[in-house]
């Protein structure tokens, strides 16, 4: 491919911060060595003369060794830059910060992307949807379902009691979706292809009845045995995202 984007340095700029949280924040020295022999450079990062130290005694110069690392391999070696983008420590969290990029380089991107800030959500929801997509980058779909349950849960609580809908207040997720749903105003109203639209809509309540078993018996929240796939989780993490999104916009709570 063309590597003429990684040569202009205002449009990797971006690129290159989010790789550096990336991997400031999940990398080990393992991981590290592991990238050295998949791009040839296992010599440039086992000599460095500080990062792998910086790493192992937590220095605070460690999150500058790894600017100056990514400076390298995008100056002397861009190809290593792709094998880093493709890391799956660091490729979840671009496709979260940067899915544009990624497109413009060629990568398919298989994650709906992360939820806005929501206006007007409480802090446990919040708190639950950045907990959610630091755990899809550090640790996969499967760790990450419990945390989405969480704030859409919040949500769509938040959701009713915002707009004066009486909910019980140890109402589950799938009861609360189905008040939201057929109480509230924007969502009575659903353009011209109601519908259509609305057995979309009654197809995403049997996905948060499967969210909530998931979420108790497939899910790190437990101590299971039995998790979801990687392929399973991702699907579940894109399809809470996706209705996540929708009534963001549509009712904008």
């Amino acid at each position: 491919m063309d590597y003429y984007q990684l040569e202009d340095s205002t449009w990797m700029g971006p690129l290159i911060l989010s790789m550096q949280k990336a991997i400031v924040m999940a990398f080990t020295s393992g991981d590290w060595r592991e990238l050295g022999y998949l791009t040839g450079q296992q010599d440039y990062i086992q000599n460095h003369s500080r990062l792998l130290r910086s790493l192992g005694f937590g220095d605070d110069d460690y999150g500058d060794c790894v600017f100056q690392v990514l400076r390298y391999f995008t100056h002397q070696a861009p190809q290593s830059v792709m094998k880093i983008i493709e890391h799956p420590k660091i490729r979840p969290q671009l496709e979260v910060s940067q899915p544009d990029k990624l497109i413009e380089l060629g990568f398919h991107i298989g994650h709906v992307p992360s939820v806005p800030p929501v206006v007007g959500a409480s802090e446990v929801v919040r708190r639950a949807l950045s907990d959610a997509d630091q755990l899809l980058v550090t640790s996969g779909p499967t760790s990450a379902i419990d945390r989405l349950h969480t704030a859409l849960h919040g949500y769509l609580k938040s959701a009713c009691q915002n707009s004066g809908i009486p909910l019980a207040p140890d109402a589950t997720l799938t009861q609360a979706y189905k008040v939201l749903r057929t109480q509230h105003p924007a969502l009575q109203s659903l353009g011209g292809h109601d519908g259509e639209v609305g057995k979309i809509l009654s197809s995403f309540a049997s996905m948060l009845d499967a969210l909530n078993t998931l979420r108790n018996h497939a899910s790190v929240a437990h101590p299971n045995d039995n998790l979801i796939g990687t392929a399973e989780g991702s699907l579940t993490v894109n399809a809470v995202r996706t209705i996540f999104h929708y009534l963001n916009q549509k009712i904008g709570e």
